[in-house]
C-alpha cells in the first residue's frame, strides 16, 4: 500500500511537468489548512469549514449543505488566506460540471459568500497571498491577479493589475518589502513590484519550480524540479547559489529556514537540513513516502508528514550516523490512515493535520501523548467508541 501511495503522488508529479510541458492534465487538489488564534480555516475537496482549532466543532460550511446550492462550487485547494474579516478560497480542477474556477471571499463569522472573481480561467491551486491591501492570486492560466476588494467593480472586487508568466503559476507567491515573488512552471521566478505589477527581474531555474520561496535577511529560497536548492538576492536576482548536489527527487515542498539551516523534503522520500549559506547538505534522512508539505517546527522537534500516511519527527540536531543519515521516529506508530500532502498547523500542543482524502478531514495529535485527540468533521455521539 505505501508503495501505491508513493507512486501516485510520483504520477501527479508527473501531470504537472507535463502540464508545463504544455499537457492538459489538470492538478491534484491539494487540501489547505490556516490557523487564526483559536479558528482553524479549512479547504478540502466540495467544502470551505471553520472549526475550534482546540475541539473540532464546527462553525460553518461553506457551501453549507452537502447538495451545492447550484451543484456548481468547489473542489476548493490551498490554505485559505485571511484578510480583514474575509476569508479567501479559490477552485481548482473541475467539478459537477463546473468550469468556473473562481476565487471567493467568505464571511470569517458565518461562511456567507461576500464576493466572488470570476476572472481568472483556469485553477487555482495553492491558495492566495496578499500584503495587507491587495490579494494576489496565481492561476492556471499563466497569470497573477492583483485584486483590491476595498474597491468594488460590480459584483466583483477591482482588478488592480496582472501579470502573464509562460506557463502555469501553481504556487502562491511570497510578498515581502513592497515585492511579489512569483515562481511559475516555466522555469522561473518572477519578482514584480506589488503595488503596478511592474517585472523587476526573473531568475529561471533548471525546471519547473513549485515551491514557494523562503526569504531571509535578504536572501530567497527555493527548490525546483530539477532537484536542486536556489539560493537569489531578493533584491537583484542574482544567484547566490546553487546546490552543489542533486536532491533524490524533484522538490515540491515549501522550504522551512530555521537560523542557518534549510529544511526540505522532495518527493522520493528525502529530507534535508541545508547550509542556507552555501547550500552543503549538513544532514539528511530517508522516509517511505512523498515528502509535498512544509516541515513544521514545535520546540526541538521537527516534524513532516508524507504520503505514506505517517507523521515523522527528528530532533533539530539529530544524531547522524557516519554518512550524516539521520533516523525519523513515527509519533504514531500506526499512521493516520490517508495520504498526507499539506502542511500541518500547531496549536496549543497538538498538530493539526490534513488529511488528503476520505471522510475524516483533519486529524488532531496530541504531541506530548503521541495519540489522536480528535478528528474533524467530529462524528456524532452515537458514532463515537465508549
Amino acid at each position: 500500500m505505501k508503495r501505491v501511495f508513493r507512486i501516485s503522488l510520483l504520477a501527479a508529479a508527473a501531470a504537472l511537468v507535463l502540464s508545463a510541458c504544455g499537457g492538459e492534465i489538470p492538478p491534484t487538489s491539494f487540501p489547505g489548512l490556516t490557523l487564526d488564534g483559536a479558528d482553524a480555516y479549512l479547504a478540502s475537496n466540495l467544502h470551505v469549514y471553520k472549526f475550534d482549532a482546540a475541539t473540532g466543532a464546527q462553525a460553518w460550511m461553506f457551501p453549507a449543505t452537502a447538495e451545492n446550492s447550484d451543484g456548481r462550487h468547489g473542489p476548493f485547494a490551498g490554505p485559505p488566506l485571511k484578510l480583514g474579516n474575509a476569508i479567501i478560497v479559490g477552485e481548482t480542477i473541475g467539478a459537477n460540471g463546473n468550469t468556473s474556477h473562481r476565487l471567493y471571499a467568505l464571511s470569517a463569522d458565518n461562511g456567507t459568500e461576500l464576493w466572488r472573481f470570476s476572472g481568472g480561467q483556469r485553477e487555482y491551486t495553492d491558495g492566495a497571498s496578499t500584503d495587507g491591501r491587495l490579494i494576489f492570486a496565481p492561476n492556471g492560466d499563466n497569470t497573477l491577479y492583483a485584486l483590491d476588494p476595498s474597491q468594488m467593480d460590480g459584483a466583483e472586487p477591482k482588478l488592480v493589475w496582472k501579470f502573464t508568466a509562460q506557463n502555469k503559476l501553481w504556487v502562491r507567491p511570497l510578498v515581502a518589502d513592497g515585492k511579489v515573488f512569483q515562481p511559475s512552471l516555466d522555469h522561473n521566478l518572477y519578482a514584480l513590484d506589488a503595488a503596478t505589477g511592474r517585472l523587476l527581474w526573473t531568475f529561471s531555474a533548471g525546471a519547473s519550480i513549485a515551491s514557494r520561496p523562503a526569504m531571509k535577511d535578504g536572501v530567497l529560497f527555493f527548490g525546483s524540479f530539477d532537484q536542486r536548492m536556489y539560493a537569489v538576492d531578493a533584491e537583484t536576482g542574482a544567484e547566490v547559489w546553487r546546490s552543489p548536489e542533486r536532491l533524490s527527487g524533484w522538490v515540491w515542498c515549501d522550504p522551512l529556514v530555521m537560523g542557518d539551516e534549510i529544511l526540505v523534503g522532495d518527493v522520493k522520500g528525502g529530507f534535508y537540513a541545508i547550509d542556507a549559506r552555501n547550500g552543503n547538505v549538513l544532514w539528511r534522512s530517508q522516509v517511505g513516502g512523498s515528502i509535498r508539505a512544509q516541515p513544521v517546527v514545535v520546540g526541538n522537534k521537527i516534524y513532516i508528514v508524507t504520503s505514506d500516511t505517517y507523521l515523522y519527527s527528528f530532533d533539530r540536531r539529530p544524531e547522524t550516523d557516519a554518512n550524516g543519515i539521520a533516523s525519523p521516529t513515527r509519533v504514531l506508530e500506526n499512521g493516520l490512515g490517508r495520504r498526507l500532502l499539506s502542511t500541518p498547523v500547531y496549536a496549543n500542543g497538538v498538530l493539526l493535520v490534513p488529511l488528503f482524502d476520505g471522510d475524516v478531514k483533519v486529524t488532531a495529535v496530541d504531541l506530548e501523548t503521541r495519540q489522536k485527540k480528535f478528528e474533524f468533521p467530529l462524528r456524532p455521539a452515537t458514532e463515537r467508541s465508549p
